[in-house]
């Protein structure tokens, strides 16, 4: 998870399925110091839209003023719910946890009304561990959408032994989850994400000249319509390659001497082998 400090006037906004959990709820938010919690309260009848949030309703300080129905949760939960208002602001949603739809559309409403992911948003976060398998996804997908923060949380133990019993039995039904295209790095970004992965395992820097003469012996694609002129060169690399990469926290610029220095991040290190397919057999 991202621990780094906020700024002064941003909040620390996680969205968490009250499933059947109580740990995995409630430590992760107190450890990194959540500032609100909106639990996804499965409310498989309820009125409204998919995607829904009544913003007003969830703030409020009464449980029964707001719309989730807290005499129905089990003892956990309400423990749950308890101890996360000791350190956080809990707002509590109602949202069929078993429709991937409604969690995804309430994930993304909570971040739209947070204004996540822009210089004056706050910073939100998804934890993927708490409720069902397709809430997991609809938060994961959400968070991957508005640019949040997914978790997964590992528990210590299991209430029972995993080697002799499995987790469930049979089979109610299955259901089609939503296909959202994912922005993946282009061809060109994966080579140079390949290029920058061999050069570290090396233990030697890499400049964007380096980059340049290399991408240019290999005829990569950026740098065809480029020309000849050496601005241009690393005009075509900024553009094409080594912006795109800052921005999703995939490469590093240090300024050492007269030069950069492009380093690899491990999230950088990580996509690359995610997508080495891409150049495989170049």
């Amino acid at each position: 998870m991202d621990t780094s400090v906020p700024s002064v006037a941003e909040r620390r906004v996680h969205v968490v399925p009250l499933g059947r959990e109580r740990d995995r709820i409630v430590e992760p938010l107190r450890r990194h110091g959540a500032d609100v919690a909106y639990l996804l309260v499965d409310a498989p009848d309820r009125e409204g839209a998919r995607g829904d949030v009544d913003f007003d309703a969830a703030g409020a300080s009464d449980p029964a003023d707001t719309r989730v129905d807290h005499d129905r949760l089990v003892e956990y939960q309400r423990d749950a719910w308890a101890s996360v208002a000791e350190f956080a602001a809990v707002r509590p949603v109602p949202v069929a946890l078993a429709d991937v739809y409604d969690v995804l559309g309430v994930t993304t409403t909570v971040a739209a009304h947070h204004r996540a992911g822009e210089d004056d948003g706050d910073r939100l976060f998804g934890n993927v561990s708490t409720g069902p398998r397709i809430a997991a996804v609809g938060v994961a997908l959400a968070c991957m959408i508005v640019g949040a923060r997914p978790y997964s949380v590992e528990p210590e133990r299991h209430r029972h032994d995993l080697r002799e019993e499995p987790l469930t039995e049979g089979v109610e039904r299955t259901v089609d989850l939503p296909i959202y295209p994912m922005d993946a790095p282009t061809t060109d970004q994966v080579a140079v994400l390949g290029r920058l992965h061999e050069r570290s395992e090396e233990h030697l820097a890499t400049d964007k000249w380096n980059l340049i003469e290399w991408a240019r012996e290999r005829d990569l694609p950026f740098l065809r319509e480029a020309g000849e002129s050496r601005t241009a060169k690393y005009r075509a690399l900024e553009t094409h390659v080594l912006s795109p990469l800052r921005e999703r926290s995939y490469v590093e610029l240090e300024d050492i001497g007269r030069s950069d220095t492009v380093r690899l991040t491990e999230t950088g290190r990580r996509v690359f082998f995610a997508f080495k397919h891409k150049i495989d057999g170049r």
